[in-house]
């Protein structure tokens, strides 16, 4: 008799234990095809960074890349690259961009010809659709002659990618969000001067994208409109950019450095990180924080970093 007992109570319990298992399972299947278990995260700024961010929302992954450049953004379901890292970059930025099952790219920028923004460019495009593909065009008899740059025409006129030359006032849309070009706006030998400059505005917040361009750039955009809350800081921190003038007019309340750790160029440079400091900026720096990932509602912005 005990057995028997035994035996209906453990059927009982099993019972119960499978009608658990399956709200369970519906209840994560429900929060999965509404966003639910997405947008819970978010508020909470736990948001798993490899997720896309729902409809309503721009988000701008800077990748820890060394002292190299590779950013994501991402808004209602379509996806712009601006920069693939240096050669050995280009498994980590494909592998973080497939994370989010992206099959296509609508932009693709390559502010310059330098190999930490375009090395690990080709391996990158050799996974994803393209539906532009911007760069700045460097004047006649200062063109890249590195091999990483006419292996990446080469490639580029392989696939049947076509290059757009990005001009100053060349505007397109990623979603609802605004991209503008706002460089490069004169010619110059220095291919970090021709570094393609881009503004993108997500309902009231702005983000700021400078490549490597340095002071002179900044001087001539200082009667542009350039203020915004976000600042992907030039060229890994450098001494020759972000200066006090170019801070004073953008207003970034958060700047964020890609730079490698304990890199041989001393980037960030400590009189950088106190004009950012002297603005107001909240830093984060890829070497210390690892991938910055910044998310906009379009009213407000918030900041997730991979060592949080």
């Amino acid at each position: 008799m005990i057995a028997r007992l035994r035996d209906k109570v453990t059927a009982f319990c099993r019972r119960w234990w499978a009608l658990l298992l399956a709200l369970l399972l519906l209840l994560c299947f429900v929060s999965e095809i509404t966003g639910f278990t997405d947008r819970l995260l978010l508020l909470s700024g736990v948001a798993d960074p490899h997720v896309l961010p729902p409809d309503g929302q721009l988000q701008v992954h800077t990748l820890d890349v060394g002292n190299a450049d590779a950013l994501l953004l991402l808004c209602d379901g379509e996806a712009m690259l601006i920069d693939a890292g240096e050669h050995n970059d280009g498994d980590t930025v494909t592998e973080y961009l497939q994370h989010f099952g992206i099959s296509h790219l609508k932009y693709v920028v390559a502010t310059h010809a330098d190999a930490d923004h375009i090395g690990g460019m080709r391996e990158v495009l050799k996974h994803f659709s393209v539906g532009e593909y911007w760069m700045a065009t460097m004047p006649y008899g200062a063109e890249p002659t590195t091999a990483t740059y006419l292996n990446l025409l080469s490639f580029l006129s392989e696939r049947q990618i076509t290059v757009t030359e990005a001009t100053v006032g060349m505007t397109r849309t990623l979603g609802d969000a605004q991209i503008r070009v706002l460089s490069p706006v004169f010619r110059s030998e220095d291919a970090n001067e021709q570094s393609v400059v881009c503004m993108v505005t997500y309902g009231d917040t702005r983000f700021l994208f400078m490549g490597d361009a340095g002071e002179s750039v900044e001087t001539t955009l200082l009667s542009d409109a350039i203020r915004a809350d976000f600042l992907k800081v030039s060229h890994h921190g450098a001494d020759n950019a972000t200066s006090e003038a170019f801070l004073r007019r953008v207003s970034p309340s958060v700047a964020v450095i890609s730079c490698g750790r304990d890199n041989l160029y001393g980037h960030p440079t400590a009189a950088v990180l106190s004009r950012l400091e002297k603005a107001g900026a909240c830093v984060y720096r890829t070497d210390h924080n690892g991938c910055v990932v910044v998310s906009s509602d379009g009213t407000d912005i918030r900041v997730k970093t991979e060592t949080e």
